[in-house]
């Protein structure tokens, strides 16, 4: 089991992983962190715990606008259909871990 550190919005956070999954980890912290960015960036100071929620929330607004847009789209592949769910669940797994770290600090 590998760990991993990144940051987002300047923390520093630990999360355990598979081993080969790192690259795949800190590709995700980075556009959490991003996200994160521009959120602070436009707002200004924000609680941690309120900029986690308001993270997940875009996050999860992007995931079903592109959810909706596979299911209304003419040409709709039926395994991109399949993955959605995985992927939603992959991604609630991942914030579920994030917060449990948030937790922890």
């Amino acid at each position: 089991m590998a760990v991993v550190t990144f940051k987002i919005a300047g923390r520093p956070y630990k999360i355990a992983c598979a081993d080969g999954q790192e690259n795949h980890i800190l590709t995700l912290a980075a556009f959490l962190n991003e996200k994160a960015d521009k959120l602070t960036s436009s707002i200004g100071f924000i609680p941690e715990g309120q900029l986690l929620a308001m993270v997940s929330i875009l996050v999860a607004q992007e995931l079903f606008s592109v959810k909706e847009n596979v299911s209304s789209s003419p040409k709709s592949d039926s395994k991109v259909d399949e993955q959605i769910p995985v992927f939603i669940d992959n991604l609630a797994l991942r914030i579920s871990e994030l917060a449990e770290v948030l937790k922890k600090s």
